[in-house]
């Protein structure tokens, strides 16, 4: 029996300038979808998204304006799900990651696409208003670094844990850098993400309030897709103000999430975000000798045709 399909979104961090670009030239579907999400937020920003992220020189420069991240991830979560949709790859679950948590509300039937795209772009400003400049560090290392030496991550939080060997932490600025400079010392591979905002922390509750106001004009409601959450760890049947407020302001428990996911059975799950991190993430958390398999649509490396067709290839489809 053929195993269920989970489609991934990946959140703030994944993305990049030029990501999908090669897909946008080619794929004639893939472009119809992202010009289709172009016309909705070009008058919200007051100039073309797709210029922003495909008409940048250096294509290496850190993609972290929120205003703009903040729209084109959801856009090019939403083309690529719907280019896959139109493939014959229909997904039997939806698994969010911070902000692909929005891109699974919309292919859910949860939020409709313009008052998503909306509402990100208002956050975007109240955030680009309000929040003080933060950041969120990858540490490629065990979480006990955490227990072992917690002077080195005063006024930090643990705000993701993607695997073994993989987590995230989150704070203003200036602690953020001290820690990526401890890590550096101690010779444990970090990155500093390209966000410059203290999701998943307590920096964000001031903001609670404005948020609270905001999200209420998504009207959100259930989801018509099974939709497992790295909030709660498990599936969700509806989407509500609180929610989404709590994915913002909580950390990511990808990792239990997918292990509480497995445990039901086996899934193919597959990476619609820009970057084929969550794939890696899976890799990692799948047991040995499971039957569970993952794939990437598209990553960081360019060549996005020929990442389609080893999809195709791997996945069978037509």
């Amino acid at each position: 029996m053929q195993k269920p399909v989970v489609f991934m979104f990946s959140g703030q961090g994944s993305q990049y300038f030029h990501m999908g670009k090669e897909l946008y030239e080619n794929h004639p579907r893939f472009q119809l979808w992202m010009d289709h999400c172009d016309e909705i937020v070009e008058p919200m920003l007051g100039e073309s998204l797709m210029d922003i992220v495909y008409k940048q020189e250096d294509r290496t420069q850190a993609f972290d304006n929120i205003l703009h991240t903040n729209p084109a991830l959801l856009c090019i979560e939403f083309s690529l799900a719907r280019m896959l949709m139109e493939m014959g790859l229909q997904p039997d679950y939806l698994l969010g990651y911070s902000l692909g948590e929005f891109t699974a509300a919309v292919i859910s039937g949860a939020i409709e696409l313009e008052d998503a795209l909306q509402f990100l772009v208002d956050y975007a400003h109240l955030l680009q208003a309000e929040s003080p400049y933060s950041g969120m560090l990858a540490i490629i290392e065990s979480e006990d670094l955490v227990k072992q030496e917690p002077e080195l991550f005063v006024n930090t939080w643990v705000t993701a844990r993607n695997f073994n060997k993989n987590f995230v932490v989150s704070g203003l600025d200036a602690d953020i850098r001290r820690v990526n400079q401890a890590m550096l010392d101690r010779k444990v591979i970090c990155q500093r993400l390209p966000v410059n905002y203290g999701f998943h922390t307590e920096i964000m509750d001031p903001l609670k309030d404005r948020f609270m106001q905001m999200v209420k004009g998504l009207y959100p409601g259930n989801v018509n897709i099974p939709t497992f959450s790295c909030f709660t760890k498990g599936q969700i049947d509806e989407v509500t103000p609180e929610y989404l407020w709590d994915l913002i302001r909580y950390p990511i428990e990808f990792s239990e999430t997918v292990t509480n996911m497995l445990g039901r059975g086996n899934f193919t799950f597959v990476d619609v975000g820009p970057s084929g991190s969550l794939a890696t993430f899976v890799k990692y958390l799948l047991p040995l000798n499971s039957d569970s398999t993952h794939v990437e649509v598209i990553n960081q490396f360019g060549k996005n045709l020929n990442s389609i067709e080893k999809m195709r290839d791997y996945l069978q489809l037509t």
